[in-house]
């Protein structure tokens, strides 16, 4: 744990950041995302995974930043730019997992709670709220020679875009969990469903422990407006301030697992190519529909995504009760 003594006065990050892991956490990511991108083209699944690729440019950028400010750790303009590039990565994974979840409703259509394409388009809405605020927020947050009032509003719109993030990874939590349960129920446990499910589960849980943390952060006292700690007690700080190695445990290291969880166990090792192919009610065929259509006006789609007020997807009889298969269902207290 860093000391007392380490504290640098003229530091814009109270401390003298570490070289050696900034670096580190650049190089992983980018290995990470090369990975990613090398999938996407290898298993042609960009309409599915084509965000992670996108998330590791985000971090590779901002921990490269970040080693380089390690070495002019009094340039508050590098200092920002580091700080607005790792926060604005977290919204952009929580969309690629809404993403994959789209396309696990395309495999399972039966279960789908809302039409997959407005699924995605519904939360790509609410993470570009999320990245505007997060831009706003940490770019008067991160900026100590601003006026007060501006550092003081730059934290309140930081606060609520986190908020809003939690808001995102509860709901997505709640619509993979209903999708589970039914699963389980209907008697599908393909592990073409299950193993991406799963996945999504625990990548979104990490980028939730790092919300978390930034929540804790962020709504306990808030740091010093000035950056110079000359004559300042610095045992008044919170602890997440005055040592690094907070920011890389609850920071970079979930969102590097949370990455490398979809090189490892990767959607289209279990979801096919073509989303218009999709899992038969007996859990075992595969079949190829029309896909998803909904002939919905967009002002419809906008305020009523799960269709409550009109058949489901725009279809009188959804396609998949056509195809000669049925559901096998089991009690919900019967065995997985």
């Amino acid at each position: 744990m860093m000391s007392e003594s380490s504290l640098v006065p003229s530091s814009i990050y109270i401390y003298e950041p570490n070289k050696g892991a900034a670096i580190f956490f650049a190089a992983a990511f980018a290995v990470s995302g090369v990975l990613h991108l090398w999938q996407c083209i290898y298993y042609k699944c960009f309409g599915i995974t084509v965000l992670l690729p996108f998330y590791s440019v985000l971090l590779v950028a901002g921990f490269a930043v970040r080693a380089y400010g390690a070495f002019h750790y009094d340039d508050a303009q590098v200092y920002t730019a580091s700080t607005l590039l790792i926060y604005l990565a977290p919204p952009v994974l929580e969309l690629a997992n809404f993403q994959i979840l789209g396309r696990i409703f395309h495999f399972v259509p039966y279960f789908a709670l809302m039409h997959p394409g407005r699924l995605l388009i519904t939360f790509a809405s609410l993470c570009v709220i999320v990245e505007l605020l997060t831009a706003l927020g940490v770019s008067y947050l991160a900026n100590r020679d601003i006026a007060d009032k501006l550092i003081n509003l730059g934290d309140t719109v930081t606060r609520a875009s986190l908020l809003v993030q939690i808001f995102i990874i509860a709901t997505f939590f709640l619509m993979a969990g209903i999708l589970h349960r039914a699963c389980h129920i209907g008697g599908i446990n393909s592990r073409k469903v299950i193993r991406p499910s799963v996945m999504a589960y625990l990548s979104m849980l990490l980028i939730l422990a790092r919300t978390i943390y930034r929540v804790v952060e962020h709504f306990s006292v808030p740091p010093p407006i000035n950056g110079n700690v000359t004559g300042f007690d610095t045992s008044s700080l919170r602890p997440s301030l005055r040592y690094e190695w907070y920011f890389y445990v609850f920071e970079a290291t979930p969102l590097l697992i949370a990455l490398v969880l979809w090189n490892v166990w990767h959607p289209r090792h279990y979801l096919p190519e073509d989303h218009r192919t999709y899992l038969a009610q007996d859990g075992v065929t595969l079949l190829k529909g029309p896909g998803w259509k909904d002939s919905r006006s967009l002002t419809q789609t906008f305020f009523d995504p799960f269709a409550s007020l009109t058949a489901r997807g725009g279809h009188n009889k959804p396609f998949w009760e056509n195809n000669g298969y049925t559901l096998k269902r089991r009690r919900a207290t019967g065995r997985a």
